[in-house]
């Protein structure tokens, strides 16, 4: 078995039952990195590797391909999307947009059983920059941060929003972001969810629109400060 078709093997513990759950299990995948920008999707392997046919693989793929997860060429077949420099400006324009106001809106609808839990979220990554930085402590501060941002949005009473940013959200591009954060920048990072906590908890609309837009553009310069390292380097 070929290194490729073993990872394809990892993909679900239990063999997909429907299209639906064909179509999230690759989604997770990409979205968890799984595979590298510009890898190929056979359908055979996929469908092998999930216990379906190719009938559900091919719609799952034709999803992702408008979702833009992948990208069909003519006589080659899908690959994963290489995310670029204007795709990382996209998506953290369209963040800029909506996640500042759903912190706005979040602050004068959340529940104090919300700001405890991002209490604790925020504390825990506090606590994080504290340690050494390894694969697992940036695992543990992706999924807080995750789940913390998710409890603001969610918190705003808008669902359609929610969803769009969640997609956003679920791209390679945020993993990547997580990656690139110096110490430093974790630090900062973690200093300004408590601020955001204590924004929400003193229900200030606009103080948690500032420090969320604030926390975001921040995001956005690492990206693009290491995007323009590496370019730099290989050039």
């Amino acid at each position: 078995m070929s290194q490729t078709e073993a990872a394809l093997h990892t993909i679900l513990p239990e063999p997909a039952r429907s299209a639906d759950d064909v179509y999230a299990a690759i989604k997770h995948a990409l979205a968890g990195g799984q595979y590298g920008a510009g890898q190929y999707l056979r359908e055979e392997q996929l469908a092998r590797s999930l216990g379906v046919s190719r009938t559900p693989v091919r719609e799952a793929l034709r999803r992702l391909d408008a979702e833009g997860w992948v990208e069909t060429r003519a006589n080659y077949g899908v690959r994963v999307k290489a995310w670029t420099l204007q795709d990382a400006r996209e998506i953290f324009e369209a963040r800029l947009l909506i996640e500042p106001y759903l912190a706005g809106r979040a602050a004068l609808a959340i529940s104090a059983a919300d700001i405890a839990r991002l209490k604790t979220l925020a504390d825990a990554m506090l606590a994080i920059t504290q340690r050494p930085s390894t694969h697992e402590t940036c695992e543990a501060w992706f999924t807080a941060n995750g789940e913390f941002h998710a409890i603001i949005t969610a918190a705003a009473n808008n669902a359609r929003l929610d969803r769009s940013l969640k997609s956003m959200k679920e791209t390679p591009l945020i993993k990547w972001t997580f990656d690139t954060y110096s110490d430093a920048d974790r630090e900062r990072s973690a200093r300004q969810h408590v601020e955001i906590v204590l924004a929400l908890e003193q229900r200030n609309t606009a103080w948690a629109e500032a420090v969320t837009r604030c926390h975001i553009l921040a995001a956005e310069k690492a990206v693009l400060d290491r995007y323009d390292r590496e370019h730099s380097a290989s050039a």
